[in-house]
């Protein structure tokens, strides 16, 4: 059976079910007061966690991509995983917080299989009738300079990959979370690709008067960035498009679903509310 590591990135203590797939893993570790029992840690071996509020959860990447072998590299949040659901319409739904129980009734048990024979499996794309580079100059704390550096960069060091990108970036469609699976040899590829270019974003960018919430721009673009890969890569490798599950605190639930039964995730009347009264 091969070896799935799916890493589920925690700044803050919180349960993962004790699932064979999830590894819990504390980003940001060189940072915090104390190391989360039971947890691995990104701050180990090589690893870039004191650049944790910039990079979010692209610290645990980088700590796996340097220090851990296994077949298939995933990478999850505390509160939002994938779960096996081909055909699922939308491209994430809500539950309360995660336990093995309903891991169980998303499906987990036919992970494994989904997973096997995919070169890479990303979230159910989300549209938000609205170019990705258009959402990103208008998103709150983000920067559109920030995202013409990293396209900037990407055309200098990698032309090839120009006409991908504008694709990706004129479409509507978008991978949201920096969450994934992929197969070792697409994953080495991946983190090899990413993080010299954010490595040359951090070079060239200014961002010293940016505030807690602007400095997180290496984590913000990459989330481009792998929509990026994906559409480079995708007549080349296995891709598979699999829904997210938002958790959410039992005072958040019945909310949070009356919110996506009226306006549901992806769905245009939903992008035009959240246009109206801003990102």
């Amino acid at each position: 059976m091969p070896d799935i590591k799916i890493f589920v990135c925690c700044h803050q203590p919180c349960e993962v079910p004790k699932h064979p797939l999830l590894v819990p893993l504390q980003v940001g570790a060189a940072l915090a007061d104390t190391h989360f029992p039971g947890f691995l840690h990104d701050d180990t071996g090589d690893n870039i966690s004191t650049k944790n509020r910039s990079y979010c959860e692209l610290t645990a990447q980088y700590w796996a991509w340097k220090n851990i072998e296994a077949d298939y590299y995933g990478f999850f949040h505390y509160r939002r995983y994938l779960y096996p659901d081909p055909m699922a319409k939308r491209p994430y739904r809500i539950e309360r917080q995660p336990t093995l129980e309903l891991l169980d009734k998303l499906g987990y048990a036919r992970f494994e299989r989904i997973i096997e024979g995919k070169d890479l499996i990303v979230p159910k794309p989300e549209n938000m009738y609205l170019p990705v580079r258009t959402h990103y100059a208008s998103a709150t704390y983000h920067h559109a300079k920030d995202l013409e550096l990293a396209e900037q960069i990407v055309e200098k060091r990698m032309p090839k990959m120009t006409e991908a990108m504008d694709e990706y970036l004129t479409g509507t469609r978008q991978y949201f979370g920096n969450i994934y699976i992929m197969r070792r040899e697409v994953f080495r590829d991946y983190c090899s690709w990413l993080f010299s270019i954010l490595e040359e974003f951090d070079r060239l960018a200014d961002v010293s008067s940016y505030s807690t919430q602007e400095k997180r721009v290496d984590g913000y673009l990459a989330e481009r960035l792998l929509g990026v890969y994906v559409t480079y890569q995708r007549h080349s490798l296995n891709v598979q498009q699999l829904p997210r599950v938002h958790f959410c605190t039992v005072q958040d639930y019945i909310k949070k679903k009356l919110l996506n039964t009226a306006l549901p995730p992806g769905s245009k009347r939903r992008a035009i509310v959240k246009s109206l009264g801003g990102r």
